[in-house]
């Protein structure tokens, strides 16, 4: 296999970096077939689903070197209000990420590795209309430092596509508003993110990407004498097409 696709997933974000003969410029837009978003801890518990739409760009360098930048957003309904008797309420989640790393080939058996680090944002809206509270609607905005690796293993050498693991973590900032003068910022946050992925070639242009990714962050809005800790999961089960030039 002379040329090889290395997936991994950043937190709700997924990233493509690529080793080959000389450098390359990919372009990759896909879909979240199945989303889910969940809030919970010490504050109320709320899910939702929603099906993001992600498109990215990736430039790969003949020495393994790489930069990766990608958004996805999407909207969908949550349940958080639920226990007021209140139908769900509407929810919109947008993510980007820019990435830098390295991958490397070994061409004995075309197995290869990546490390990267980066800077991920995050956020996401939760609407409280007609729920009687004070406040119609909510956000909840993230942003930091993630870092990690991953491996590519091929099949059949390469040509019928080659299966993708990842794991990362992340060090991120929280901010959480309301439209009724509501702010608060998070003393600390601490996270992982992991994906699984399979890459099929195509064409030597053209290729398909399925992948389930997740990330779990736990954000501390108190302190020692009042605790109170907001998690947050994403999980995703998608799909991408990407070219390269």
């Amino acid at each position: 296999m002379n040329k090889l696709l290395l997936i991994f997933g950043v937190c709700a974000v997924t990233a493509l970096a690529s080793q080959a003969a000389q450098a390359e410029m990919r372009v990759r837009a896909g879909t979240g077939l199945a989303s889910s978003y969940k809030l919970g801890g010490d504050y109320i518990t709320a899910e939702s689903k929603y099906n993001p739409v992600t498109v990215g760009l990736t430039f790969a360098a003949d020495s393994g070197m790489y930069v990766d930048l990608a958004v996805s957003g999407g909207s969908g309904k949550h349940d958080g209000w639920k226990n007021l008797g209140t139908p769900e309420q509407d929810f919109k989640r947008s993510d980007a990420a820019l990435i830098f790393g390295a991958s490397k080939l070994n061409p004995e058996n075309g197995i290869a590795g990546t490390i990267y680090i980066g800077i991920k944002t995050g956020k996401s809206t939760l609407s409280a209309k007609n729920t009687g509270l004070s406040w119609t609607e909510e956000t909840f905005d993230t942003s930091g430092l993630v870092f990690g690796g991953g491996g590519s293993f091929p099949i059949a050498s390469g040509r019928a596509g080659a299966i993708g693991v990842n794991a990362g973590l992340g060090l991120m900032g929280a901010k959480w508003k309301d439209d009724a003068g509501f702010s608060a910022k998070a003393k600390t946050a601490v996270g992982f993110s992991f994906g699984v992925s399979y890459t099929y070639p195509i064409t030597s242009s053209l290729g398909l990407v399925v992948d389930y990714k997740g990330n779990a962050y736990s954000y501390n809005f108190g302190d020692t004498n009042n605790p109170f800790t907001v998690k947050e999961t994403v999980s995703t089960f998608g799909a991408t097409v990407y070219a390269k030039f």
